[in-house]
């Protein structure tokens, strides 16, 4: 085994020789860059995946975890400004439960958790005080699970409960959101916060709740709602609708006059003002037979003038007048209480009204010149649906366009993609170039190897008599000496047998000249070594 090994190592070692410089630092270098390449495998291979332990971690938690994980030898990294710990991802449940049985994060006890501490002495006032800290705990937990949002602070005033009082006061919040880095609430998502305070808070209106943000930026203020800081409503509603009606006449407009061609611009007066309008509406239906009736009859029947009129000294009666008359008096009343039909409307109008529209249209002169004015005017009032009962207004006009800033950037683009079709060709030349250059080098040293090994192949051993491996041996060895002792005597003696010899040699040099070249290169490869 030792033998058949040392055999081999020969061989290597001989073959190794017979190579080049060039080639061998060529070898040598791309030993070396598949050793790198196969450390920096081993490394990508076998570094764990980092996963967050924990995140959004206050400062104090931190620190006691670090140093929980210091002291067991884990290791981890910090992100998020120290907030979010990453440690590997196939430990973190381990270490969650751990941390967890040594009370960490400690953090504080919020939420409805404040309750459970509640003893049988407690007094109404700390009752009172526990759940509104309760109730802010738990607000202020649900508004960090909104995205953007790192922390939030909720404070809640809820008045007492009065028996002899008419008018309650109404509750009231404040809600101090921390966003993260670059993130900015929308109308939509401030209108979420407030309604979530609201609905979990009784008896409560959204306009009560006040939003700021860590900056000191009011959100939303208490009576007013969204404010300007965060988008104003009306805005959104009056742009999202010039925008649809926009779209729609520039679409009929890019396919008149081209895209790029016209500008149209859509003006719209919304209001969003919120009315209810209550009506009441009695009706009567003759043929319907009365709910009930009452008939009342008098009559009267009696001697004498009936006396009548304003009661006065001209308008007395003689006594003669009196006594000789006969009079007779009939009354007779009716009433009746007929169904009346009663109707209520409510009507309640939505907002987003449109007051007035006002449509420009600017198209570029060199293309709109052959157009018919009115006609296009009439095409854009029935794309927006303009109503000059309204008072809408269009004005279409046609306008040299100035086409520089998009000649411009036409020209940056062009250049741009020739730059990167460049880019490209030279990033493929370099491949192809480095991809050349290692399979032209292969293949030199395979064919070297090749060559070598058909030479080895071709080789025939010398048949040499015993006398000429003798000198040849000599001549080897004196050839790797620096100095040779001299005994002209013995060199005497053997000079006619040496001369044979070489004669001999010569002949076999001129004959077979191949076969003592390759067992020259051998002698001096063993030489070198």
């Amino acid at each position: 085994m030792k033998s058949a090994l040392a055999g081999t190592l020969e061989r290597a070692r001989s073959t190794f020789d017979t190579v080049s410089l060039g080639q061998k630092v060529v070898i040598g270098l791309l030993l070396a860059g598949l050793t790198l390449g196969g450390v920096f495998f081993v490394t990508w291979i076998t570094t764990p995946t980092q996963a967050p332990l924990f995140s959004n971690l206050a400062a104090a938690d931190a620190s006691a975890i670090v140093d929980e994980l210091n002291a067991q030898g884990v290791a981890y990294e910090l992100a998020d400004g120290g907030g979010t710990i990453m440690v590997a991802k196939d430990a973190v449940y381990d270490l969650r439960l751990a941390m967890s049985g040594k009370g960490l994060p400690a953090g504080q006890d919020t939420g409805y958790a404040l309750l459970d501490e509640q003893g049988i002495t407690t007094s109404e006032f700390q009752q009172q005080v526990t759940y509104q800290r309760a109730l802010e705990g738990e607000l202020a937990n649900t508004l960090k699970a909104l995205a953007g949002v790192n922390s939030a602070v909720v404070h809640v005033a809820l008045p007492e409960d009065e028996v002899f009082v008419t008018d309650q006061a109404e509750p009231t919040a404040s809600v101090l959101l921390d966003l993260t880095p670059g993130t900015t609430l929308s109308g939509e998502q401030i209108q979420a916060v407030t309604n979530l305070v609201s609905s979990s808070i009784q008896d409560m209106d959204p306009d009560q709740v006040t939003v700021a943000d860590s900056t000191g930026q009011v959100l939303s203020a208490a009576g007013t709602g969204v404010t300007a800081a965060a988008g104003d409503a009306r805005s959104q509603v009056e742009q999202e609708y010039e925008n649809r009606l926009s779209a729609s006449a520039q679409k009929i407009l890019d396919s008149v006059v081209g895209p790029g061609r016209s500008v149209v611009s859509v003006r719209a007066d919304v209001d969003l003002s919120e009315r209810s309008t209550t009506s009441k509406t009695y009706t009567f239906d003759e043929e319907v037979p009365p709910i009930s009736e009452q008939t009342t009859v008098e009559e009267y029947t009696g001697g004498g003038a009936p006396v009548g009129g304003i009661l006065g000294p001209e308008n007395m009666p003689d006594a003669a007048g009196i006594a000789g008359g006969e009079s007779t008096y009939n009354k007779e009343s009716t009433t009746a209480n007929n169904a009346v039909g009663e109707t209520t409307e409510v009507v309640q109008g939505a907002p987003g009204e449109l007051n007035r529209l006002t449509v420009s249209v600017v198209m570029d002169d060199a293309v709109a010149g052959n157009l018919n004015q009115q006609q296009m005017t009439q095409l854009m009032v029935t794309a927006v649906g303009l109503d000059e009962a309204r008072g809408d207004d269009i004005t279409v006009a046609s306008l040299p366009f100035d086409a520089t800033a998009a000649e411009n950037a036409a020209a940056a683009m062009e250049a741009a993609r020739e730059a990167e079709a460049n880019e490209q060709m030279w990033s493929m030349i370099r491949t192809g170039g480095i991809a050349a250059g290692i399979a032209l080098v292969v293949l030199i040293v395979w064919l070297r190897s090749r060559r070598q090994v058909e030479d080895e192949e071709d080789y025939e051993p010398l048949e040499l008599d015993d006398d000429m491996l003798a000198e040849l041996d000599r001549l080897r060895v004196a050839s790797t000496r620096e100095e040779v002792a001299v005994d002209n005597a013995a060199m005497e003696l053997e000079a006619a047998e040496r001369a044979k010899v070489r004669g001999e040699i010569s002949a076999m040099v001129s004959e077979r000249p191949d076969e003592v070249a390759a067992m020259l290169r051998g002698w001096l490869s063993e030489n070198k070594s």
